[in-house]
């Protein structure tokens, strides 16, 4: 059964959250990259990518962080190099879906669901990305890398690879917690703006025989879809100055024998409504701490026995508008891609899903920000399980192929 949209609370919810879309999955990429310059790693090829790969190939990976797949009606130049959709992880964000990419594991496997996840073993929200927790009387701290590292002891893809491996980005990502512990012994290549990275790119695969893998990452977009929606101006138009980046970047590629690979960690969909459930507090009462996960995918941990309380709570707050699904119900390969037969589970996956997935409506996010942060406030959002959300762009251009 394909998933067409998410439908209203009160509906046969946890029937749909087990469907896949009909594009293959972003598992369905990282493997084949992975088993092409691991030896021992086996994986189903992906028609369209798989014959364009091998062992003496340099691949490269471009993230455009919240590249939606309608986007490509913007950008006719990389539209030109377009193969599939891909469908994402859940929940369809940054900080689940990056790390899959940057493990070549499920969610399931890695075990971090969300801009928020919760540690049970440490009593500790972790804000992944942002290289923070907050502990049991939600205070805030910072964590170094060393520390992040202990948190989440990450099964890097880039130590599983049996070639050396790059990472190019925003020179301010460069030196933060979460960019050193997944890059590990990859080399970091920064650039400040996004007229620099054609030439910063193209510069380090000229110089860089095969078999080496390149990650690319571009986040602006991804702000600027948040910030004014994804059918805004401001949008459109870094649209466009991306697709003549991707151009002049391929055109300034001289290895022939480099794969170009250009894909986005999560779509975008537009808001109408902020829910807010500092406003409900008989809901809060029923909670151990604050929502985790995402605005568009919350978690919710509940008190023991309050059950029904904050079931009857949340109805009362939000109606339709809020549908409950109960872990048991949205865990399993349906959701967060662990394949069956295949690596275990995260050891601590089941707590740190907690009691209900929360899932708004189509045009709302909900927010639980804590008492010194007022919470985000959107006009495009991501993390449910809408195609706007989950459907994103392939595209490959094979350098020796192409001249």
């Amino acid at each position: 059964m394909p998933l067409t949209d998410i439908p209203a609370a009160g509906s046969a919810v946890d029937a749909v959250l087990r469907a896949r879309l009909e594009a293959p999955g972003l598992m369905d990429l990282l493997g084949p990259i992975e088993a092409s310059l691991n030896p021992a790693a086996s994986h189903p090829p992906l028609p369209g990518v798989s014959e364009h790969l091998g062992p003496d190939r340099h691949i490269v990976l471009w993230l455009i962080d919240g590249f939606a797949t309608r986007y490509r009606r913007h950008t006719p130049l990389l539209g030109a190099d377009y193969v599939t959709d891909l469908e994402t992880v859940f929940p369809s964000t940054t900080a689940t879906a990056i790390t899959s990419i940057l493990t070549g594991r499920a969610p399931a496997q890695h075990g971090l669901l969300g801009w928020n996840t919760r540690l049970p073993s440490a009593e500790r929200t972790l804000t992944v990305l942002m290289g923070q927790e907050r502990d049991t009387e939600d205070r805030p701290a910072t964590l170094g890398y060393r520390e992040l590292t202990g948190r989440v002891q990450p099964d890097r893809l880039v130590d599983r690879l049996g070639c050396h491996t790059t990472m190019i980005g925003p020179d301010w990502i460069g030196g933060t917690p979460y960019n050193r512990m997944m890059n590990s012994s990859a080399a970091f290549i920064g650039f400040e703006d996004l007229s620099e990275l054609p030439a910063r790119v193209a510069a380090h695969v000229n110089a860089t025989p095969g078999p080496h893998f390149t990650y690319v990452y571009w986040s602006e977009l991804d702000h600027l879809g948040h910030a004014y929606g994804p059918e805004s101006p401001e949008v459109e138009r870094h649209l466009k100055q991306l697709d003549l980046a991707y151009t002049a970047t391929c055109a300034q590629i001289q290895r022939p024998e480099s794969i170009f690979l250009t894909t986005a960690d999560h779509g975008m969909r537009t808001m109408e409504r902020r829910l807010d459930l500092r406003e409900h507090p008989a809901v809060q009462a029923c909670l151990r701490h604050r929502l985790t996960g995402e605005p568009r995918a919350a978690i919710a941990h509940v008190r023991e026995g309050r059950d029904t309380d904050f079931l009857t709570a949340l109805d009362a707050a939000f109606g339709a508008d809020v549908a409950a699904i109960p872990a048991a119900d949205w865990l399993g390969p349906g959701t967060l891609g662990l394949p069956p037969g295949h690596h275990r589970e995260h050891p601590e996956l089941r707590a740190r899903a907690g009691d209900y997935l929360l899932l708004p409506a189509e045009d709302a996010y909900l927010v639980d920000p804590p008492d010194d942060d007022e919470g985000p406030f959107f006009v495009g959002a991501h993390g449910g399980l809408s195609p706007e959300e989950r459907h994103i762009p392939l595209f490959l251009r094979n350098i020796g192929q192409s001249r």
